[in-house]
């Protein structure tokens, strides 16, 4: 990275604009190269990191495309958030001075602030999903449940999410709200594929599928995970 930029960076003293915390998650101005096997992959500027569910939302510079983006880490899932995505910095520092605290709180702190009506209507948030979907189940943590949908890409929501972090492995639920159907996906040892035990479009056959297949494709998953 040219020096010139590092020390522009630098100067952004994001702590006295940005609130150190939002909801659960807490600012880090730490800055620092990011490298993938000894090569420099992203510049971190700096994090908010949830230490409850260990999601990160964090703002980057990348030495490649040289262009300046907000990703968020949750878990199952790590993406960025295309608004934020451009080569002029003072354009980025600007939308994430204006935007990316409201933008945690409404996506990650009260995730229904962020739902659409198309979601509404489908009626997911009105289902009483605890009363079949276990915390915890055969080492895997209920990340994100149905009431809590996150906006995630590509016009989906991840509705369901369980998940074992410390072999990333687990699986995640989607609705997308174009193409109005649910998918799911598996994921051991960070490594993704489709699950087809809960294609519908239907919210009632959904909770059928729920009800008779999760625990089993859990157990599956964490047979291939050893």
């Amino acid at each position: 990275m040219d020096d010139t930029l590092i020390e522009t960076l630098k100067q952004w003293n994001i702590a006295s604009i940005l609130p150190l915390q939002v909801g659960d998650f807490k600012l880090s101005t730490e800055s620092h190269m990011i490298q993938e096997q000894g090569v420099d992959k992203e510049y971190a500027l700096f994090t908010y990191r949830n230490p409850v569910n260990q999601w990160s939302v964090r703002a980057i510079f990348n030495p490649d495309s040289e262009e300046f983006s907000v990703r968020t880490d949750i878990g199952m899932l790590e993406f960025a958030l295309i608004e934020f995505i451009t080569s002029d910095f003072s354009l980025f520092r600007t939308m994430v001075e204006q935007r990316l605290s409201r933008l945690i709180h409404d996506y990650y702190v009260e995730p229904s602030c962020n739902f659409s009506v198309i979601l509404k209507n489908k009626g997911i948030p009105a289902v009483q999903w605890d009363a079949f979907l276990p915390d915890e189940y055969n080492g895997f943590t209920r990340f994100i449940r149905p009431n809590e949908a996150v906006r995630i890409i590509n016009g989906s929501y991840m509705i369901l999410a369980y998940y074992h972090r410390e072999t990333q492995s687990g699986l995640s639920l989607m609705y997308n709200v174009l193409r109005d159907d649910f998918f799911a996906e598996r994921r051991i040892h960070n490594f993704p594929n489709l699950v087809h035990d809960f294609d519908t479009s239907s919210l009632q056959e959904l909770e059928k599928a729920l009800k008779k297949r999760l625990l089993p494709v859990l157990d599956a998953i964490r047979a291939d995970m050893a």
